[in-house]
């Protein structure tokens, strides 16, 4: 009998470390599974929590310069202007879409209260993405 409720326990014990295992993956692994997926993640890791860590998870190479540029061309204009922008990211659109590479747009708006005013820039940005076990960043080019 005690052979019989210690094998239970035993099993027991197994299922729920596998499935807390299970979970725990799940809940902090990126999302790559879309192309525009993964450039919503990308973009709100490196410009809205500032994360290159995090952001280094979605990219093909580690970095995407010209969204690193576009990144520190905001820090230093809050700090020219005292101010903290607010960044969304509006009309994610994927097209070109192929086995393994895909192309995304997406306006990036910075707003921000300057002299009690509210003011707000959007620029248009095309990615280049790529299926590298789960979608990547690769490139990205400001558009307007």
């Amino acid at each position: 009998m005690f052979t019989v409720v210690a094998g239970v326990l035993a099993l027991l014990a197994v299922g729920a470390g596998l499935t807390g295992y299970v979970l725990y993956d799940r809940a902090s692994s990126p999302d790559r599974s879309s192309p525009d997926v993964a450039v919503v993640s990308y973009l709100q890791a490196a410009l809205v929590s500032r994360d290159p860590n995090r952001a280094k998870l979605y990219t093909c190479d580690g970095s995407v310069p010209a969204l690193d540029d576009f990144g520190t061309q905001i820090s230093r204009r809050e700090q020219e202007l005292g101010v903290s922008f607010s960044i969304n990211i509006e009309n994610v659109a994927v097209s070109d879409v192929g086995a393994r590479d895909a192309s995304v747009s997406a306006v990036i708006r910075r707003s921000a209260s300057i002299d009690g005013i509210q003011q707000s820039l959007a620029d248009t940005w095309r990615f280049d993405v790529k299926e590298r076990e789960g979608w990547r960043v690769c490139a990205a080019t400001r558009v307007s």
